[in-house]
């Protein structure tokens, strides 16, 4: 687990840093998750698009692809709520990444979709994501990248099932 921290001021710090084979699965998939967005991001500035943060960036891979969703919707896939997810979603449009447009299902609701500027960027972070998969193949073996993600892909969807059980 911790290595022995210097001060109780970096324990958080260190929980993130310090790790070490035996450490527990989610503070690995944190790590791991962290690895791939300083990744994404790098590559991103690389191109010039340097105003998107971490949680800019989980917006982006929510929306997806398609013709947009709600905010709700958006928050829903985040695991998370409309009150956190709105105030994203309003620098992205700010930033010229998104847009609204009125949903034809109902008047009163919003669709947020990508705006050019957003596919860009949108498409810059997935090719990028897909380049660190195509790296961590070619180190670890494709089978054993597809066992792993099959194994946290189970996990995942059996989450809930986990935490109802405890």
């Amino acid at each position: 687990m911790l290595r022995n921290p210097h001060s109780s001021a970096d324990a958080c710090q260190l929980a993130d840093t310090l790790l070490e084979p035996d450490a527990r699965l989610g503070a690995l998939a944190r790590r791991l998750a962290a690895i791939v967005t300083d990744r994404v991001q790098s590559d991103l500035a690389a191109q010039g698009i340097v105003d998107l943060r971490p949680a800019h960036l989980r917006v982006f891979a929510a929306l997806g692809h398609g013709d947009g969703a709600r905010v709700t919707e958006i928050a829903e896939r985040l695991g998370s709520t409309k009150q956190t997810v709105g105030p994203l979603v309003d620098e992205l449009v700010a930033t010229g990444y998104l847009h609204r447009r009125r949903d034809p299902a109902d008047g009163r609701a919003k669709i947020v979709a990508f705006s050019p500027e957003g596919i860009v960027a949108a498409e810059a972070a997935r090719r990028s994501a897909e380049g660190i998969d195509g790296r961590w193949a070619d180190r670890v073996g494709a089978q054993r990248l597809a066992e792993c993600r099959a194994t946290l892909w189970e996990l995942v969807n059996g989450a809930a099932d986990a935490a109802d059980d405890a």
